[in-house]
């Protein structure tokens, strides 16, 4: 995606089932952030994510940019990237499970 992304550590967490490739971009304090990340937990999904509000702010700046260019307007928490070629800003369960067709 880019190089500040790359320099990103992100934390797997591993699921039964891979359709995607889904990264979360989250805030340690944010309650949807982990309302989110135990959503695609529960519907047994391999994700990754990263904490912004824990990098560097150099970092955490650059990356912040580069979803905005790409994705254009993402200003809510969670942002949900499937297959670095789409985004869903904040978490809406019946959009997620829509857009990741969970039942």
């Amino acid at each position: 995606m880019s190089d500040a992304i790359e320099k990103v550590d992100f934390t797997e967490v591993p699921g039964a089932s891979e359709p995607h490739k889904l990264d979360v971009y989250a805030l340690s304090t944010c309650a949807f952030c982990k309302k989110s990340m135990r959503f695609l937990e529960e519907h047994g999904l391999t994700y990754r994510y990263v904490y912004l509000d824990q990098l560097d702010f150099d970092l955490k700046r650059e990356v912040k940019q580069i979803l905005k260019s790409k994705f254009e307007n993402l200003p809510v928490f969670p942002v949900l990237t499937i297959d670095d070629s789409e985004a869903l800003s904040g978490f809406t369960e019946d959009k997620w499970s829509e857009r990741l067709g969970l039942d």
